[in-house]
């Protein structure tokens, strides 16, 4: 298990106490929480260090099988002895307590992990005998996190807590505005996913009026690059608004907020509107023109030219990354991906460092330059009012890059629910590049890569007590197996129109 009971324990405690305002919001991340949780402790409770045994049993017969073809291969060969002998260690047991062979579990995927990262790197063994090998452990870390789920359900609860309240928002706001009279007439927390807090209000007063929204970072930065600080974001939101694309017209920035403790945020109008649909469900066609819609501005933002006003932004989104060659461009994004994800605190797995070594070892032809992506593209994040967009939301995702990766996404989302050809035609005439299917099918993988990386790094928040929100616990065991499944159905599939 690679989250501490102890933690989870706590969350659950924490959590208890709202779970009657989590039913009546019917928020389904609430039940599933806690669900996920007590078959965690259960299936710790009951299967002890006889279970570490079985895990280590498992991998040690998929490992064995997975590197037979390089076992004598000179640079790998000590690795695979050390790797095979601490996992008979953990086979036989040796008296260990259930925290300490915890530990020692922890320490072989690290090991294996290492070894993931090295054989992604050895040229001198096939490319396809690497991809195999890297899809074997990718299968074994899908059935070794799913098997931890081994009870059958029960009740569940999820974090929505927040600081802010309407009182506490009025006082900020009057303070602000020197405004004693002024009112928040409606306040409502937006339920949200694992990372920024939003929140929509309503105000009257002598200098602020109207509906507004306030985005708000968590307490715990959980991913540290493209635009996912608010102070970055609301720049970026900025220059996108004054050249008259359809962003929100954010108001002001907060990096103080002494009356409202927490993370900095962003005010923005509230465009009008209502959300074009999910990220996860299409459940019947796109009518052709909300899918004109999308191309028409996908096109139109990957037609922007560099913004000087940009030059230095982030690592992702800076003059001399708008200058690169794309293919360039793309491998430098990748790199400092990985390097993110290892430098960082993370949950041991060796099938994301396979998979950023197939990324790495399968970068396609990519002709032209960067071109800034919104890096989570589709109708979850688009508002329209009157049948017309109004407005493109959330760009934490936001960097530059292959056009053909927003493209990727969007087919990743919604794709079976659009109709593909016409839509990439609708692109096409809209100002879209050409994109091959190598180039789409290389950007589905890293679609897979991106959210497997993005789910591990949170989990691992909560896994060091940085972060105690208990929606934590559903990334390991609920998503990520979900992303490594897709990554590795794709690579096996090939690429194809």
């Amino acid at each position: 298990m690679l989250l501490p009971s102890s933690l989870v324990l706590a969350g659950l405690g924490s959590e208890f106490g709202r779970l009657q305002s989590s039913f009546a919001e019917g928020e389904a991340s609430a039940v599933a929480s806690i669900n996920i949780s007590l078959r965690l402790l259960a299936a710790r409770e009951r299967g002890d260090t006889a279970a570490m045994r079985r895990q280590s049993e498992r991998l040690a017969a998929q490992f064995r099988q997975a590197v037979s073809p390089i076992a004598d291969h000179a640079s790998l060969r000590q690795q695979i002895v050390e790797i095979q002998s601490a996992l008979a260690r953990g086979c036989a047991g040796s008296g260990a307590g259930l925290q300490d062979s915890e530990s020692a579990w922890r320490d072989v995927l690290g090991q294996l992990e290492r070894f993931a990262g090295q054989l992604a790197n050895t040229a001198e063994i096939e490319p396809a005998i690497r991809t195999r090998i890297g899809l074997s452990l990718n299968s074994w870390e899908i059935e070794d996190l799913t098997a931890q789920l081994a009870l059958p359900d029960d009740p569940t609860v999820e974090s929505a807590s927040t600081e802010i309240t309407a009182a506490g928002l009025s006082a900020y706001l009057s303070h602000r505005f020197n405004d004693a009279a002024l009112e928040v007439v409606t306040f409502k927390p937006l339920p949200g996913g694992f990372g920024k807090q939003t929140f929509l209000f309503e105000v009257k007063g002598a200098e602020l009026n109207g509906e507004f929204v306030m985005r708000r970072d968590p307490p715990v930065t959980l991913f540290d690059n493209d635009c996912h600080r608010g102070d970055v974001e609301y720049q970026l939101i900025r220059a996108l608004h004054e050249r008259g694309f359809p962003a929100p017209e954010a108001l002001w920035l907060d990096t103080e907020h002494r009356l409202l403790p927490g993370g900095d945020f962003i005010v923005m109008r509230r465009s009008p509107g209502v959300p074009g649909g999910s990220v996860f469900q299409a459940t019947s066609k796109v009518p052709e023109n909300l899918s004109q819609t999308l191309a028409d501005i996908m096109a139109r933002l990957h037609a922007l030219a560099p913004m000087p006003e940009l030059s230095s932004l982030t690592d992702s989104i800076n003059a001399e990354r708008w200058a690169m060659p794309l293919d360039s461009c793309v491998r430098l994004f990748l790199q400092q991906y990985q390097s993110m994800f290892e430098q960082d605190a993370h949950l041991p797995s060796p099938a994301l460092v396979s998979l950023f070594g197939w990324l790495q070892n399968n970068v396609p032809a990519l002709p032209g330059k960067p071109v800034l992506l919104h890096g989570d593209i589709g109708f979850h994040n688009f508002l329209f009012s009157g049948g017309e967009l109004s407005a493109v939301l959330d760009w934490e995702f936001a960097h530059l890059g292959d056009p053909a990766e927003d493209l990727a996404y969007v087919r990743n989302t919604v794709g079976a629910a659009l109709d593909w050809d016409a839509f990439m035609a609708a692109y096409r005439a809209a100002g879209g590049v050409e994109v091959s299917a190598e180039r789409l099918h290389f950007f589905q993988v890293w679609g897979q890569v991106r959210n497997i990386c993005s789910a591990n790094l949170a989990a691992a928040k909560f896994a060091t007590g940085q972060v105690a929100d208990l929606k934590m616990v559903l990334l390991p065991h609920a998503y990520i197996p979900q992303f490594l499944t897709a990554a590795q159905t794709l690579i096996e599939q090939g690429a194809t129109r």
